[in-house]
């Protein structure tokens, strides 16, 4: 079989969006945007790419490494925006550091990541979500996660949980054993995917010791609801992990004031794949579907990197896995049809009659190819369009 043309490819990890399809998504951003200011969030766009030093201001990380990058004629470089978290702090720390705190503001948008493409994962996508800004403490982390809550229910989702953890435990679980940068990023990449296995298998070839490797595998596959935060005081001493488990205890509470701790459980093995995230961390999951459909967390020092100290927490939902997560058995997303097709020999009248009937919502499709009466009989059948209406003069 000859090669296809490029020109007439995709890139890996891009796609096209069909009719039906591109309508579910437009729907599902329009009901987020709705859930979103109902609560008091404000929309805002960012560019689409953005200077390197800007979207590495977090220092780079593992995600520094899955950037597109390109050069501009100046020889500056830039790269697409991995997340929306980065540019609406550069926004914040730029253009609306005097407004009075806390800021609520909403996205909706797509954004870039070079890693393996798998489904549900590719490398352009889809997201939507919020960023509470300038308020510290349990109750803004709740409101946050709350709304991820409210977000799923939005889209469609019946059958969810999210889980919420704290990254200061393996953050401290991590400095602790001191081990290579390598090894360190391969223990994050298990811990992201829930891998308990091949994180003991990583431990075991870096020389942690058998009674370390217990403790990091044993408070890492921690999760339930309070008697799994009893569990974790148990294995820590440290001030500062009792510290992080005293943080999700307040958090807990004060989401039980927002009536969702039936959708919430504690998971202390979340490992968010951004370096920027300081405090409570949390992912939502879906049955049927294998990895998170949205997640966020609090991400206090990232604006301080715009010259900005400015508390912030935020989630973003991942629209293709709502999607996906909501079509049943994989099936074709059908287009909606148009209520009418209008056609006629005075074409003045056609376009009238279509104009009221669009007055009055219908969705109304005009017979710009001026088919026979059996040909239009044949084309509404044939696109499942509900009515057929002759204006003026028959044309048989």
């Amino acid at each position: 079989m000859p090669n296809t043309p490029l020109i007439l490819q995709v890139p890996t990890g891009v796609k096209d969006w069909l009719p039906g399809e591109a309508r579910r998504k437009r729907e599902l951003e329009n009901s987020l945007a709705d859930l979103f200011q109902r609560w008091g969030y404000q929309e805002v766009v960012t560019p689409t790419f953005e200077y390197y030093e800007t979207l590495t201001a977090d220092g780079g990380g593992e995600a520094g490494r899955k950037l597109h990058k390109f050069i501009d004629p100046q020889g500056r470089i830039l790269a697409l925006r991995p997340d929306m978290t980065t540019p609406i702090a550069r926004l914040v720390a730029t253009r609306l550091r005097e407004r009075p705190a806390p800021l609520r503001l909403f996205y909706a948008a797509n954004v870039f990541r070079f890693e393996a493409t798998q489904a549900g994962r590719q490398r352009e996508f889809y997201q939507a979500g919020v960023e509470l800004l300038g308020a510290a403490g349990p109750w803004a982390d709740a409101e946050v996660i709350a709304l991820a809550v409210e977000a799923l229910r939005t889209a469609g989702l019946s059958d969810f949980q999210v889980g919420i953890g704290q990254v200061e435990i393996t953050r401290y679980l991590l400095e602790q054993l001191e081990l290579p940068e390598e090894a360190a990023l391969e223990i994050k990449e298990a811990l992201s995917r829930k891998d308990l296995v091949g994180l003991e298998v990583i431990l075991e070839e870096s020389g942690v010791s058998s009674a370390d490797r217990q403790r990091v595998t044993t408070l890492c596959s921690l999760h339930g609801d309070r008697q799994a935060l009893g569990q974790a005081r148990q294995l820590v001493r440290d001030e500062r992990l009792r510290t992080a488990l005293d943080n999700l205890a307040e958090v807990w509470e004060a989401l039980e004031a927002y009536g969702v701790t039936d959708r919430v459980f504690f998971d202390l093995g979340i490992l968010r794949d951004f370096d920027y995230y300081t405090g409570i961390v949390f992912e939502g999951y879906a049955t049927g579907i294998g990895f998170p459909v949205c997640g966020g967390g609090r991400y206090d020092r990232l604006l301080s990197r715009f010259n900005y100290s400015c508390p912030a927490t935020g989630f973003a939902l991942g629209l293709e896995r709502v999607l996906l997560a909501n079509r049943d058995g994989g099936q074709r997303v059908e287009e909606v049809a148009a209520d009418y097709l209008v056609t006629g020999g005075d074409h003045a009248l056609v376009c009238q009659k279509a104009a009221e009937l669009r007055q009055e919502g219908w969705v109304v499709e005009v017979d710009v190819a001026r088919r026979s009466l059996a040909e239009a009989r044949s084309y509404v059948a044939e696109r499942g369009i509900a009515n057929l209406l002759v204006v003026g003069e028959n044309k048989g």
